[in-house]
């Protein structure tokens, strides 16, 4: 999802430490849907005849949208890539927040997530999840806090969610979870969890439990998408 916390990552999976697979192109289907991801950037750019060539051509049947991305705040364009995207045929229509307790803007969470809120229900966004993006900074390791400070910041965002009836997910991996929370924080293993390991494979046979979850709901398999004229990332849940 960010540009450091991607490089990062890869440099911990080179060593072993998430995966003792090697990041590898091209998928190997097993089963189950494919979807994709992308940016608020990249959203921004997308037409709808690329969301239908996406969802006909490749065969993806569910998207996840960033809406809200720290500094930047709410992505105007949320509402027209979320259209596109059920216009084009897609099964399920998700969107994710990134977030962080030094960007400006996002504090309180709740101020900044009610916000969002009412720029979903103005502009009658129809969607099924709201994933958090728990990942370090881009080119700013200064965004997050202390550990208890970015748990109740995190807290705050999704109850916030959760009293306005907002289905709520998590998007993270254990090396980036250990850095934000602290690897023994368990908190939101109640919530759905959405997984990384960039290893092309589109299986959850990689997976290792953290923070309490022992079975994720989604996996992001492969990054760097590009079909349709569109960028994104790939996923795939059984």
């Amino acid at each position: 999802m960010r540009a450091s916390s991607r490089l990062l990552l890869v440099c911990a999976l080179l060593l072993g430490i998430l995966s003792s697979s090697t990041i590898i192109t091209g998928v190997q289907g097993q089963g189950g849907s494919n979807g994709i991801d992308m940016s608020d950037e990249e959203c921004q750019a997308y037409t709808a005849s690329m969301w239908k060539c996406l969802r006909t051509t490749g065969s993806h049947t569910f998207a996840i949208i960033q809406a809200f991305r720290g500094g930047n705040q709410i992505n105007q364009a949320t509402a027209r890539c979320v259209a596109d995207a059920w216009a084009a045929n897609f099964t399920s229509v998700d969107i994710y927040v990134w977030m962080c307790p030094n960007c400006e803007g996002n504090v309180p969470a709740s101020n900044a997530m009610t916000n969002l809120i009412k720029y979903l229900h103005s502009h009658n966004v129809t969607f099924g999840r709201v994933w958090m993006d728990i990942e370090l900074c881009d080119n700013d390791p200064n965004c997050w806090s202390s550990l208890p400070t970015n748990i109740q910041f995190i807290q705050e965002a999704v109850s916030t969610f959760q009293k306005n009836n907002i289905k709520v997910g998590i998007y993270s991996t254990p090396w980036e979870w250990e850095r934000v929370f602290g690897a023994s924080f368990s908190g939101f293993q109640d919530l759905p969890l959405w997984y990384a390991n960039p290893n092309g494979q589109e299986t959850f046979s990689d997976f290792a439990p953290f923070a309490g979850w022992t079975k994720p709901l989604i996996k992001q398999y492969y990054w760097y998408g590009n079909d349709c004229g569109a960028t994104y990332d790939a996923d795939w849940h059984p």
